[in-house]
């Protein structure tokens, strides 16, 4: 046994160590509702804790302080961009709501004409009451309002959430303040030799994970300001709305962008509106075509994954574990390929007394 372990140590070293990591975020999937605030608390420390260090080094004021100045500077643009994004999007959605009316009278004239053409063709009687669908909608929207709101959903939801980024702030301001302390106290629960592959998993998956999400913000953000722009030149109302909706849907695998486009375009096409549903047809292919060129390059070249194996982790996460598979897939997968490509010279004598002596110089600092 010990023979067979002598000759294969690597290869060993780095299943056990897959086989730990996998443990761990399959606990972090069950526990994934009660870790979210944290887990966003840690990656507001990773965007601002470069610029406290920096500040800290350069005017010596403490941590503490600058990390609270800097997240309270952060939630306010926040503030201020999400009153001004949020009332541009709520204006647009009740002008919608009160052009209902509207879409519904085109649909029931879009339909009354099928059963004119119908009635045409066959010679029989084709009639739709519109009423009566119109009364089975109105109890079906009610019954599902009624359902959240005996089920308290929609009124837990609101103080939950402030729940939620308050911790999420109170997370983010002691891991950028007691950075160093908290990665001591996780140091001394385990062995160097495994402190030194955990970090190096650590940094290659973070430095992944960045690069997946950097990527998939630049691309949303390319489809977002198409369809804005196409939408906006077409005549098109609630161009903002529609737009950055039609970005977001864009992130959802299989569906995507035309998942909303086509069958609005194929709606205008029926009622005639041929302009419109070309112009629709036109942004959709504007986007399939960037984000065919853009995904490769900029998604995969960030982490070095071809985009059709993380389209395959999505949709095996989504299937299994439902809506967390969409994070937890790519990790998944993330993991397993920086796991598996481990430098075996990080692994040596000489690199645990490299880690000693930076972990050593970090106290110092301190």
């Amino acid at each position: 046994m010990r023979e067979i372990y002598r000759n294969n140590k690597i290869f060993i070293d780095k299943l056990l160590l897959l086989v730990s990591i996998a443990a761990f975020l399959a606990l972090a999937v069950f526990l994934a509702g009660y870790i979210v605030p944290f887990v966003a608390g840690y990656i507001i420390s990773l965007v601002l804790s470069p610029l406290v260090g920096l500040i800290h080094r350069k005017w010596r004021i403490n941590r503490g302080v600058v990390a609270a100045i800097l997240i309270l500077g952060l939630l306010t643009a926040l503030f201020f961009l999400g009153r001004f994004l949020v009332g541009r999007i709520v204006s647009e959605i009740a002008d919608f709501a009160e052009d209902i009316p509207y879409y519904l009278g085109s649909v029931q004239g879009l339909f009354e004409n099928m059963a004119a053409t119908i009635q045409n063709f066959f010679g029989a009687s084709f009639e739709i009451d519109f009423a009566v669908l119109q009364g089975l909608l109105e109890t079906l929207a009610s019954s599902l309002l009624q359902g959240l709101l005996e089920g308290g959903t929609f009124i837990t939801a609101i103080p939950a959430a402030i729940i939620r980024v308050i911790l999420a702030i109170i997370s983010a301001f002691f891991f950028i303040k007691d950075k160093e302390l908290i990665k001591q106290s996780i140091a001394a629960l385990l062995p160097e030799r495994l402190l030194v592959r955990l970090r190096l998993v650590r940094e290659g998956i973070l430095k992944a994970l960045v690069g997946y999400a950097k990527g998939q913000l630049i691309v949303m953000s390319y489809v977002s300001a198409i369809s804005v722009l196409g939408l906006t030149i077409i005549g098109s109302p609630y161009s903002l709305f529609i737009g950055i909706g039609i970005g977001v849907f864009d992130l959802i695998p299989i569906f995507g962008a035309g998942g909303i486009l086509i069958p609005w375009a194929v709606y205008h096409l029926i009622v005639g509106n041929f302009a419109f549903a070309i112009g629709l047809l036109v942004i959709y292919g504007v986007i399939f075509l960037t984000r065919q060129i853009m995904e490769p390059r900029i998604v995969g070249k960030q982490i070095g994954i071809h985009p059709l194996i993380l389209l395959m982790s999505v949709y095996v996460g989504v299937s299994t574990i439902g809506p967390v598979g969409l994070l937890a897939g790519p990790l998944i997968v993330l993991t397993i390929k920086t796991t598996m490509e481990a430098n075996p010279a990080v692994f040596t004598t000489n690199e645990t007394k490299a880690y000693k002596l930076t972990k050593k110089n970090s106290g110092r600092a301190k």
